[in-house]
């Protein structure tokens, strides 16, 4: 009950974040600068608070964790079983999506130009699927097994408020109800096998190498989609 009650909290501190971020750039705020300065707080506040709250709070100390071999060749498997379904999903519906729709809301973030771009490819692919590994894979999943006291339903609620920032991105880019649900199960699927990688391997690299792959499909979607 001891652990349950101290998850609460900590939980609470970092799970919604991401979701208020993109709320706030891509709703409620239309200022370029006060976007990218919110979303860059966002992110150091994600950084800093689980690191604070396990080492200061709790009163543990720093260890790191390699990735065995088995753990890398699973993250390779899952990383390509998954690019193939990301793809097969995307030749299926293709025809069904409004790009243009999505490409004059990218816009305003800049990622139509190419530089622009590629800069935000090697970001998310190297630095945020990492900081989200971090988060949503260490912190959040570790603290939902001791919240209900299960890894599988732990693993569940983690991937659920995983997804739950990525659909609120979804159908503000456009995304009809239907496709965002269908994305929704991917993207829910997806964190539920990066979370068991993290906990049959205790190492995020693991989650991350996995995760990676499938961003360089999505972004390989991407440049698909805006500039050919």
């Amino acid at each position: 009950m001891g652990k349950a009650k101290g998850a609460i909290l900590p939980l609470i501190l970092v799970s919604f974040v991401p979701s208020i971020s993109i709320l706030f750039t891509l709703k409620f705020n239309t200022d370029p600068i006060i976007s990218q300065t919110f979303f860059i707080v966002c992110k150091i506040w994600l950084l800093f608070v689980p690191a604070y709250w396990y080492l200061k709070i709790e009163g543990n100390t720093y260890a790191k964790s390699l990735p065995q071999k088995e753990g890398i060749t699973m993250a390779l498997i899952t990383g390509f079983l998954m690019s193939v379904i990301i793809l097969f999903s995307w030749f299926l519906f293709e025809d069904t999506i409004d790009t243009d729709s999505m490409i004059a809301r990218l816009e305003s973030t800049g990622l139509t130009d190419i530089h622009i771009y590629l800069a935000a490819m090697l970001y998310w692919i190297f630095l945020n699927s990492l900081l989200e590994e971090y988060l949503f894979r260490w912190f959040v999943t570790t603290k939902a097994i001791d919240l209900v006291g299960n890894e599988i339903r732990g693993i569940f609620l983690s991937a659920s408020l995983f997804t739950l920032h990525h659909a609120i991105a979804l159908h503000l880019y456009g995304f009809v109800w239907w496709q965002t649900l269908i994305a929704c199960f991917g993207l829910i699927s997806a964190a539920g096998i990066w979370s068991w990688l993290y906990v049959k391997y205790r190492s995020i690299l693991v989650c991350w190498i996995s995760h990676a792959i499938c961003d360089v499909v999505v972004f390989g979607l991407g440049y698909f989609i805006i500039f050919t």
